[in-house]
């Protein structure tokens, strides 16, 4: 499959697909010198690129990556699921930056060497066990798992509810996936960071919310100050804080907090395989 037809698949804008591509073709000989190292998941010489450049290095290494999908015998479904985030993340860095392309190209590093996948509701990262740095802990003598054990995080693409039994489902098919894919990936739990276990928020929301229900999948370890990413995920970038009119309870409590300079957190969950 050809990049141009795997970026109509993505639905990425067709004019910014197409300017990529003809950087692709103009700089063939620096294209192919780093793409093996963007397959491994290495991008720091990509620094200094703009937004369509860096773009352009990631529609050029598709192909080798669904190649890479249908050695593996991978569902194409699953292909296309996870590389969705990356008009995801053009449209992020456009409200951010106003610049066309893709910012973020240490994330999606991640996706072109096979580290994340997108399985249903939710995307699984092969990492190690941790606590977060600086975190007030919470529980962690019940915790029955080791610093730096191999282990599953866990993370939640924006642009969808978080229904529980789509999320259930998404980890049920996850552990199929990761038998049968690496079945020498020897794991025992799942991790996430965000504020989207915070307990507190059943106070808020109530306890038939989406995002309460969610949070307690899992048990929590530790919490730490994450202010700006938590802002941003609940109004969005480039926001003017003298203008925010919050339209829901959860954009009440967020402006309450920050009206009071009160940190908003992030919190470091598990849950078992």
């Amino acid at each position: 499959m050809t990049a141009k037809d795997i970026c109509i698949k993505l639905n990425i804008d067709e004019n910014l697909a197409q300017q990529s591509l003809r950087w692709t073709d103009s700089n063939k000989e620096f294209c192919d010198k780093t793409l093996y190292l963007l397959l491994k998941g290495k991008c720091g010489f990509a620094r200094k690129l703009d937004g369509k450049q860096k773009l352009a290095l990631v529609l050029n290494a598709l192909p080798y990556v669904y190649a890479k999908y249908q050695e593996k015998g991978i569902d194409e479904k699953i292909f296309f699921d996870t590389f969705s985030d990356i008009k995801i993340w053009c449209d992020n860095g456009f409200e951010q930056y106003g610049a066309q392309g893709l910012e973020n190209l240490s994330w999606i590093a991640k996706h072109l060497s096979m580290k994340i996948f997108r399985i249903g509701r939710l995307q699984y990262e092969f990492s190690r066990f941790l606590i977060l740095p600086h975190a007030k802990l919470k529980d962690v003598i019940k915790c029955p798992y080791r610093l730096g054990e191999k282990c599953i995080t866990l993370h939640i693409p924006q642009g969808e509810k978080l229904d529980t039994q789509k999320c259930l489902a998404s980890i049920k098919d996850a552990n199929a996936f990761f038998e049968k894919y690496y079945p020498d990936y020897k794991y025992r739990c799942y991790t996430v960071i965000t504020w989207l276990v915070n307990p507190n928020l059943e106070n808020v929301l109530g306890e038939d919310s989406n995002i309460v229900k969610f949070g307690k999948l899992f048990h929590i370890l530790g919490y730490v100050p994450d202010s700006d990413m938590n802002e941003r995920r609940v109004f969005g970038y480039k926001k003017d804080r003298a203008n925010y009119a919050p339209k829901n309870a959860l954009q009440t409590y967020t402006l309450a907090r920050i009206q009071k300079n009160l940190p908003l957190y992030s919190y470091n969950g598990y849950r078992a395989k």
